[in-house]
C-alpha cells in the first residue's frame, strides 16, 4: 500500500490502537518506540519522538558540563527557586 493512502484502526477499550504493519516498517516503529501525540485542528497527530541512548545522553551532560561553569550553591539556589521554596 502507498504510504499516502489511509489506514483504519480500531480504539480497544483501553484506548489502544495498533499501528498498520505497513506503516511501522515505514516510519520504524518498534515495540519500545515513543510517540508524541499532538491535537490538531484537523484531528490527532502521531510523531515518532527519537531519544538518545542512555550513552549518548551523559556523553551530552559531559561536553556541557565542561562548557558551563555551575557551583553546588548555584544548583541549589535554582532547585529552590524553580520549587519556589524559601531558602
Amino acid at each position: 500500500m502507498a504510504s499516502n493512502e489511509p489506514e483504519v484502526t480500531t480504539v480497544t477499550s483501553k484506548g489502544q490502537i495498533t499501528i498498520p504493519s505497513s506503516l511501522r516498517e515505514q516510519f520504524g516503529l518498534q515495540q519500545g518506540t515513543k510517540l508524541m501525540v499532538v491535537p490538531t485542528e484537523y484531528g490527532l497527530v502521531l510523531k515518532k519522538i527519537d531519544l538518545p541512548s542512555v550513552e549518548e545522553f551523559q556523553q551530552r551532560v559531559e561536553e556541557r558540563a565542561k562548557a558551563v561553569t555551575v557551583s553546588p550553591e548555584d544548583v541549589s539556589k535554582l532547585v529552590h527557586e524553580a520549587r519556589g521554596d524559601d531558602e
